[in-house]
């Protein structure tokens, strides 16, 4: 039984030896796969594509906020020098109908 039920903590002891083995076991799988992606230069994007946001970069438009980003933003990601290029969508401008002014009868 465990520690809540009476137990001398031989199950409790044994869990967290589990976990720290896992730990340790992921630590040393994956620190090397870490290290080859960082000096490829793949672990990160760059700046400007973090700003701009990876839906328009990677996926060509915008995840969850419709109106996309900012004019500024877009300018800086066309600037970039990223490795990647990629066209900014553009949306179609719609001109709003005009309403001619009233004239009055003489």
């Amino acid at each position: 039984y465990g520690v809540l039920y009476g137990g001398d903590g031989k199950l409790l002891l044994a869990q967290i030896c589990g976990v720290l083995w896992i730990i340790g076991w992921v630590t040393a799988v994956m620190t090397p796969y870490f290290l080859l992606l960082n000096m490829l230069g793949l672990f990160r994007v760059d700046a400007v594509e973090e700003e701009v946001g990876l839906d328009i970069s990677h996926h060509k438009g915008a995840a969850y906020d419709l109106s996309g980003p900012t004019e500024d933003a877009k300018e800086k990601f066309e600037i970039s020098t990223s490795q990647r290029k990629v066209e900014v969508p553009t949306e179609a401008k719609v001109e709003a109908p005009t309403e001619a002014a009233p004239t009055e009868a003489a």
